[in-house]
């Protein structure tokens, strides 16, 4: 736990044994009888003793106090010790017991000792030490010490009939009493033990696990997120193979045959206890199945509690990061953490889609989002100061419900963590450790090495220019009812809008809007997620999100004659060099062009600059070949697959069919919607091989020879799969 020392007090009136109980622990022996004072009430010094972590139970370096203050002995000296520690003490022979306060707050559990023979010193608890106590710490666990328990003579049974109500009393009256323990140093009656009950108090309180003999409601929320996580299936049933991964997890791989037995022997003992602790799932010839149920986990802690196994309880919660009050502790992030998602990591996030997805759709609806994040977040992570300053709108890939309300598929979900770990790479690592990430691959050998997959494109162009219906269509085959993350956030609970939305605790009412699509893209047979990010040419870098990109997409709205001179214009204002590969679209090819006004006729001007021709586009027009949103969950490698390879095939093939331009301007005839959607892709394309830039470079690219031996050697890799020789283009 998060505990160096144990810091143990020793309180209670002279002559009860205090110092003798010390002793007796270290030297294991009885120790000799000291001259008593009976002039004066101020007992010999005792040093703070230290104990080495190896020499006790619960391995950790122990220190005991003995208070040999002066003690109070009249009514007025009581009350004047009671005071508030900011009043004066008038009597100046009290002065120095005013350090029995820093004691107090020194220790982190107090062992009050009265005489077993003498009823003033018990009494004397209730009347000055616990009040006192009571004062001066609100949160220290008591233990009750009945010493010299050896010397009662006369009439023992009542005496101890009389004790234990003693401590019945106590107990009821002060609920931070943990513990009462009779003990002899003359026969060495539970001296150990006291002090191995004074560390389990610190190190596994109870106060937080238990209130008036019931669970405590904290305990409870921590007890049903650990069985969310551990419950894999999400059949809200915990089953043998799931309860030994739990245990594997929390204490270790145990032997096979005792395994079988510990669990068999805790469910006969819930079904015991609790008519629904455990439920029956099948029976075939006379073999039960049966598998825990919530009810039935929190009474098997119940059953710790009962029997005192406090340290298998904070052995349980320390598994999950929970420190002694209940606190869930998120490590902090590494600083050397990439921005990118391992394929461990998700692969655990398509698992835990497919776990909520409750009514099997390939869909999440806003009511089983809020469930899975209120079911396993605990602490909504901090945002960054710069992400809450501007509204992220973020489209991504959503369908619809018969009752016309948005569902997430599974290609939005991981859009949005992809997003997330490029942004906020501390805040995914956190999200993931209370997803209960680092328990799913506990028991996993991932050997496969992380690669990149996230990619940024900068989109420019002028203001009306179809900027937001371009990064529209690339998650939606319409650009009208498009639902954006912000959108989504105002209908989730606090702790899933945290999830969507950057600003979600934020009370501005304006603040600049910067919009991004996410959606994933094939190449090479590779999954490659694309972020396009709307961008003006007199963006200030505190409102760029993403300050570099792997390539550039200018829009030309050609009905703005001015619209090639801005897009010209931000081209060469890039600081770059070589500069990043581009692409020039010419939106709104559904309405007529106009002249642009510029010196340099386009063709030109990329042919100057080594960029290909301009791709005409129309957003309205189009109809995009993503019909099913239920089959692109299935699987992400079938989304773009005959998009990436028809571009290739395209280049290849056109030159013997006679055509004019490597890349010419598409119609918005016959087979706009495969193309269109190419254009997505081969941003892609140019993302992870910025060199295929310079393959079309003029009209006349695809008549020669070595063009063409290029486009044949590059079509032959990907035909054959060869990844690894692909990248030598890079």
């Amino acid at each position: 736990m998060d505990i160096s020392e144990i810091r143990i007090l020793l309180l209670g009136d002279d002559n009860v044994g205090r110092t003798s109980l010390i002793y007796s622990l270290v030297s294991e022996d009885v120790v000799p009888s000291s001259s008593t004072h009976s002039n004066d009430s101020i007992r010999p010094t005792t040093d703070d003793i230290s104990i080495p972590p190896e020499v006790t139970r619960a391995r950790v370096p122990t220190v005991i106090m003995d208070y040999c203050g002066r003690q109070p002995m009249t009514p007025d000296e009581i009350d004047d010790l009671l005071l508030p520690m900011e009043c004066p003490s008038p009597n100046p022979l009290l002065q120095q017991s005013r350090s029995l306060y820093s004691c107090i707050r020194q220790a982190h559990v107090i062992c009050l000792v009265y005489a077993f023979d003498s009823r003033e010193s018990r009494d004397r608890l209730l009347t000055v030490w616990l009040p006192l106590i009571d004062r001066s710490a609100t949160t220290i666990p008591i233990i009750l010490v009945a010493n010299k328990c050896d010397l009662i003579d006369e009439n023992p049974h009542d005496i101890n009939e009389e004790n234990r109500e003693f401590f019945r009393l106590s107990m009821s009256k002060y609920s931070r009493i943990e513990a009462c323990i009779e003990t002899s140093t003359r026969t060495m009656k539970n001296i150990s033990e006291l002090f191995y009950s004074a560390q389990k108090c610190v190190l596994y309180p109870i106060n937080y696990l238990q209130e008036q003999n019931k669970l405590t409601k904290r305990f409870k929320q921590c007890l049903k997120r650990i069985f969310t996580i551990a419950d894999q299936d999400n059949d809200q049933l915990l089953n043998d193979q799931e309860l030994t991964m739990l245990q594997d997890y929390c204490f270790g791989k145990i032997q096979t045959n005792d395994e079988k037995q510990t669990i068999e022997q805790l469910k006969k003992e819930i079904k015991r206890r609790t008519i629904h602790g455990i439920k029956i799932i099948s029976e075939h010839r006379g073999v039960i199945t049966s598998a825990l149920t919530y009810q039935g986990f929190e009474c098997l802690f119940e059953l710790y509690l009962n029997k005192g196994k406090y340290e298998t309880i904070y052995t349980t919660l320390e598994r999950f990061n929970y420190n002694r009050k209940l606190e869930l502790c998120v490590p902090n992030a590494p600083e050397d953490l990439a921005g990118e998602l391992s394929p461990s990591a998700i692969d655990y996030l398509t698992h835990l889609f497919h776990r909520f997805d409750n009514d099997k759709d390939s869909c999440l609806t806003l009511k089983e989002l809020n469930q899975l994040f209120e079911s396993l977040i605990d602490i909504i992570p901090p945002m960054s100061s710069t992400l809450s300053n501007i509204k992220h709108c973020i489209y991504i890939r959503l369908s619809q419900s018969s009752t016309k309300s948005p569902l997430i598929t599974l290609s939005a979900f991981l859009a949005q963590w992809f997003f997330l770990a490029q942004t906020q790479p501390s805040l995914t690592f956190s999200y993931l450790f209370q997803l209960g990430y680092s328990y799913a691959i506990s028991n996993i050998d991932d050997t496969r090495l992380p690669c990149r997959m996230t990619y940024i494109c900068h989109v420019y162009g002028m203001s009306e220019s179809g900027k937001s219906s371009f990064l529209k269509r690339f998650v939606s085959p319409t650009i009208y009812q498009i639902h954006h993350t912000e959108d989504l956030a105002e209908k989730l609970n606090n702790k899933a809008k945290a999830f969507l939305s950057s600003d979600y605790r934020s009370t501005s009412t304006y603040k600049p809007v910067k919009s991004y699509a996410i959606d994933f893209v094939r190449v090479l047979n590779e999954t490659k997620c694309l972020i396009l990010e709307e961008r003006h040419s007199n963006d200030i870098d505190e409102k760029v999100l993403f300050k570099t990109a792997n390539v550039n997409c200018f829009l030309i709205d050609r009905t703005h004659p001015r619209a090639f001179s801005n897009a010209a214009t931000s081209f060469l204002q890039q600081h770059d060099y070589p500069r990043l590969p581009s692409l020039f679209i010419l939106s709104k090819a559904d309405q007529p062009s106009v002249k642009q006004d510029y010196p340099l006729p386009i063709e030109f001007f990329c042919r100057q600059h080594k960029i290909p021709l301009p791709i005409d586009y129309s957003a309205i027009t189009a109809v995009s070949i993503y019909t099913n949103p239920k089959d692109n969950n299935q699987q992400l490698t079938t989304n773009t697959e005959h998009m990436s390879q028809s571009w290739f095939t395209s280049l290849l093939f056109r030159s013997q069919n006679n055509s004019t331009r490597s890349l010419e301007p598409y119609s918005p005839r016959g087979e706009q919607s495969r193309h269109q959607d190419d254009i997505y892709v081969r941003l892609g394309y140019l993302c992870v091989y910025p060199k295929l830039n310079y393959f079309a470079n003029s009209n006349n690219d695809f008549y020669n020879t070595d063009a063409l031996l290029k486009y044949s050697l590059y079509a032959s890799v990907v035909t054959l799969g060869l990844v690894t020789v692909a990248r030598m283009f890079r």
